[in-house]
């Protein structure tokens, strides 16, 4: 496991793109890690023994972090990009690339609340949402209610309103490109 986890380190410091990792591999290191701490700690273990299996460990926690924080560097670079292979990324990796893509939706929407009001086109624009988790019913800037609603359900609601939402990480705008109809 030594030997592997040194190859993906290795592959992932010298390519510029983010490689392939599954939870699987995460999860195997941890069972190996195990396994070193027991046998530095077993009675039968000599003094010098000790001391490689503490100097492994003291690499492999290196090699990890080193691993994991290029991970984090080349998936927030990607985010920016907005150009992530979500199947490249384990579980822990892929909520935190939801959580930071929700961030940056939500850091970039005072830009789009200007261009939005230069927008002398009347009444207001319905935006398309998709909800986080649930939500209760609201009046609409329109005066009309909507919802409640449920976590993934989408609503069209006035584009004021929809972004207020937005803002507060409880919805994400959906473009309607991104609508799959069964079928199609």
């Amino acid at each position: 496991m030594y030997a592997t986890l040194l190859e993906r380190w290795q592959a992932e410091r010298d390519s510029s793109d983010l490689l392939p990792l599954r939870d699987s591999f995460l999860q195997n290191l941890r069972d190996y890690v195990v396994q070193v701490l027991e046998r530095s700690q077993a009675q039968n273990t000599s003094e010098i023994q000790r001391q490689l299996f503490e100097t492994e460990l003291m690499n492999l926690r290196f090699m990890m972090r080193s691993l994991l924080t290029m991970r984090v560097e080349k998936i927030l670079a990607k985010l920016v990009e907005q150009d992530i292979d979500y199947d490249l990324l384990t579980g822990n990796e892929r909520r935190f690339a939801d959580q930071v893509t929700r961030n940056l939706r939500s850091a970039l929407m005072p830009a789009e609340d200007l261009f939005a009001s230069l927008d002398a086109n009347g009444p207001s624009k319905l935006l398309v949402v998709r909800f986080l988790d649930e939500h209760p019913q609201l009046v609409g800037v329109d005066l009309k209610t909507y919802g409640p609603f449920k976590a993934d359900d989408l609503a069209a609601l006035p584009a004021e309103n929809a972004r207020l939402i937005i803002r507060k990480n409880q919805a994400e705008p959906v473009e309607l490109g991104d609508i799959h109809h069964e079928g199609s």
